[in-house]
């Protein structure tokens, strides 16, 4: 506890340069309205199927819908229909991708469908957090976060029709309102996090698992062409162990509109049975293979966290993070994730890569069980026809607790118009 109390007096004794607006994600890309629907063909496995897709987005000022509605018929079965997408997960409901009301880290933020990237607080609890790993059976969950400027809320549940997790922020600015004379004070932040899985598997049985943290963050650098704020967190896991973690980052939004920047680099300080970002993006995964096991039997040990997340010309996005607790055999993990819409003409790639339990370089060149990837690489042939095609890596579960990765390819020639 003398670690984050030492941190968080370091927070406070920061001082603040400049004003101007601060922003979260200074890299994400414009959305557009699409209507896209076309055939082709899915190789799951070693089983070929013809498939059919509907998958048109609409966004309206704040608010956004994505759906992807496919039939995969199986060649060498009477075009039977799979149905392995429909059974079990949201069943039908998974053709809803999304329905959106603004952005994370704006005032009101409002996501139903499949979440990628949810994220509690700093993340030392819930990072990150994927309900839909498991392709097959993608989930319905509901993200919702409300900022009020000196309080507000996050929330994030994992699934609307099974049990999974479910997580809560809640924080204050407590001197929001001082005089400018106290600018660094308007800015600092406090807030708690609960979350908790109410039938997280424990061996033939189910149990629940529950957490809680306490953390400050404060901004202490707003200008146009520099922007950082340093966070510090502590938590605990129910009946087990604890740790802190204290973290700097940095934002350059934009240089000339040739590139934009943010790193972040977090230490961690870990007691016995406690791991950090515990429901994070393969967290679906985890608690099907042993996760409370990991847990219990986790050490005393220290780590590190860094991010990296980039634009080069605004044509392509890079966010690359890793962590690593030291001390510990498979203390690693991975995140890497690559966007570029508008790289070369024509050309489309997109590409996302998850990886946990790195115990060296080797590890982050394999694809295994302990592996989500997906790539879509697409073409636009004229201005109504994209020809794309779509790699992805899951896992799923072949007999009650028993998992195997699958991979699955997926050409196709789309109509596809944009307004």
């Amino acid at each position: 506890m003398r670690n984050i109390l030492t941190i968080l007096l370091f927070l406070c004794s920061c001082i603040s340069i400049g004003s101007a607006q601060w922003f979260n994600d200074p890299f994400r890309f414009p959305e557009e309205n699409t209507i896209l629907g076309g055939v082709g063909i899915t190789t799951i496995g070693d089983t070929t199927y013809t498939t059919f897709t509907i998958a048109p987005e609409f966004s309206f000022g704040k608010v956004g819908v994505g759906l992807n509605l496919q039939f995969l018929m199986n060649n060498e079965n009477d075009f039977k229909l799979r149905k392995d997408e429909y059974e079990g997960g949201a069943g039908v409901f998974r053709a809803i991708r999304y329905i959106r009301i603004g952005q994370k880290y704006e005032d009101y933020f409002f996501l139903f469908g499949a979440l990628d990237r949810a994220t509690l607080g700093n993340g030392f609890l819930v990072w990150n957090y994927n309900n839909s790993t498991n392709y097959d059976k993608r989930r319905l969950g509901l993200a919702a976060d409300v900022d009020l400027g000196q309080f507000g809320f996050e929330s994030v549940v994992g699934s609307m029709t099974s049990s999974t997790i479910q997580g809560y922020t809640a924080y204050v600015r407590p001197f929001r309102f001082v005089g400018a004379d106290y600018y660094l004070l308007k800015h600092l932040r406090i807030h708690t996090t609960y979350a908790r899985d109410n039938s997280a598997p424990d061996g033939d049985s189910k149990t629940s698992v529950s957490a809680f943290g306490l953390g400050a963050d404060i901004r202490i650098i707003d200008l146009p062409l520099l922007k950082s704020h340093l966070y510090a967190d502590y938590g605990k896991l129910e009946d087990l162990g604890d740790g802190q973690a204290g973290a700097v980052n940095l934002i350059f939004p934009e240089f000339y509109g040739l590139f934009g920047l943010a790193a972040t680099f977090e230490r961690r300080f870990i007691n016995e049975q406690f791991i950090p970002n515990y429901f994070g993006p393969l967290y679906e995964l985890e608690r099907r293979i042993g996760a409370l096991d990991s847990l219990r039997n986790a050490p005393k040990t220290a780590g590190y966290f860094g991010q990296l997340v980039g634009h080069v010309t605004d044509r392509i996005r890079l966010i690359g993070n890793y962590t690593y607790l030291t001390d510990v055999q498979g203390g690693g993990a991975v995140h890497l994730e690559a966007s570029a819409p508008k790289l070369v003409p024509g050309f489309e790639l997109r590409a996302y890569y998850d990886k946990i339990r790195i115990e060296s370089l080797d590890d982050l060149r394999t694809l295994d069980a302990r592996s989500v990837a997906t790539a879509d690489i697409g073409y636009q042939l004229n201005s109504f026809l994209l020809l794309t095609s779509s790699y992805r890596w899951y896992w799923v579960e072949t007999e009650p607790n028993v998992f195997k990765p699958q991979e699955r390819i997926e050409p196709r020639l789309s109509f596809r118009y944009r307004f």
